[in-house]
């Protein structure tokens, strides 16, 4: 039996939502797309949208990135309620985020672990109380100057066309990511 994946895209909402700091959100779309997934319909308790498969929960958070563990938190809550004891045994987590320290379109899977400097996964992981879930980060890359108003500028600077066009080209690999995790070979 494979697993059931509550899908969670972490970013900012509003006009800072094409940002490359909401490259989770752009990858959660990114799937939908590919899976046919229909439109994600809001869920105020959970402070952000829904969309299901039989296999796949997609949600994204609406909630600013540095504080979206609330968000995150109440969904996987709401996700666990709905199964039944044998799935919940074997459901997942996942988190697509962007990452700074990668180059724009890399993929990253990684299990556990710190948030290193991360202040979305670090809420995550505070409003959780465990670091025991799947990571999926979208390189984003990382402007030359490491001063901190030129990387705030760069993560929420939105991304060009053909950096839109590296992320877009990635939809396969991140499913593939995405369906080993389903499958438990990650």
């Amino acid at each position: 039996m494979s697993r059931r994946i509550l899908v969670c895209s972490i970013g900012n909402p509003g006009q800072l939502l094409q940002t490359r700091h909401s490259a989770g959100h752009a990858a959660l779309n990114l799937l939908r797309v590919a899976l046919n997934v229909p439109s994600l319909e809001k869920d105020r308790k959970c402070h952000g949208s829904f969309a299901q498969t039989d296999q796949y929960t997609f949600f994204q958070s609406l909630e600013y990135m540095n504080a979206s563990g609330k968000s995150v938190g109440a969904a996987w809550r709401k996700f666990l309620k709905d199964l039944e004891p044998a799935e919940k045994e074997k459901a997942t987590l996942v988190i697509l985020h962007d990452e700074l320290e990668k180059d724009l379109g890399v993929i990253r899977v990684k299990k556990t672990g710190s948030a290193k400097g991360h202040n979305g996964l670090r809420s995550i992981i505070d409003c959780l109380g465990t670091r025991d879930f799947y990571r999926i980060g979208i390189g984003i890359g990382r402007p030359k100057s490491r001063e901190s108003m030129d990387v705030q500028k760069h993560v929420l600077g939105r991304f060009l066309p053909h950096e839109t066009d590296v992320i877009e080209s990635k939809a396969s690999t991140i499913l593939e990511a995405l369906e080993r995790i389903a499958d438990g070979k990650e």
